[in-house]
């Protein structure tokens, strides 16, 4: 619920009148309702990506309260940016297809994360036609990301858009 700035007044918002001694004021915030304060993320936490068909392909599930270790890459920056314009961050991913192709040089990039699963927030997007010359085709909507927070991987929430993926924070 959305507590108005101001003192309801006839100037200011709808008013319903049922009795001429009476005035009923309704107050309305055109703040999306998916906006959700994700919390604080503590020195110990640390946010993780899961790609959506890397989860569904491998069977993958995550739950919260969970302990986990897991052997992490560095996560797409740009599609970090694509995504949440700023909003947040996610430093790291779990790529299951990481080692196809790496060199021994990569190995040096892998950070590994031990801990405890403090929250999972389920990620969707809309998609839109690029008119940019670079990519053709449908891309994620710039900063449109919205967040879901969920029990696991496995149970999804009502979302707009289509999942493609989720952070989930590991508190070490």
């Amino acid at each position: 619920m959305t507590i108005p700035a101001h003192e309801p007044s006839p100037e200011n918002d709808a008013v319903t009148s049922q009795d001429p001694e009476m005035h009923v004021y309704s107050t309305a915030s055109y703040e999306s309702f998916q906006r959700q304060h994700v919390g604080t993320v503590e020195a110990e936490d640390i946010d993780v990506w899961f790609t959506e068909w890397q989860v569904a392909e491998d069977g993958l599930n995550v739950e919260l309260d969970e302990r986990v270790r897991w052997d992490l890459v560095p996560m797409d920056q740009d599609w970090v940016a694509r995504l949440f314009a700023g909003r947040r961050t996610v430093p790291l991913q779990l790529d299951t297809y990481a080692d196809a192709g790496c060199e021994a040089s990569d190995l040096a990039k892998r950070t590994l994360v031990a801990g405890r699963v403090a929250r999972i927030d389920q990620v969707s997007v809309r998609y839109e036609m690029s008119t940019g010359p670079v990519v053709r085709g449908l891309v994620p909507l710039t900063g449109g990301a919205m967040q879901h927070s969920v029990l696991s991987l496995r149970q999804l929430r009502a979302h707009h858009g289509t999942v493609v993926g989720w952070i989930v924070r590991v508190r070490t």
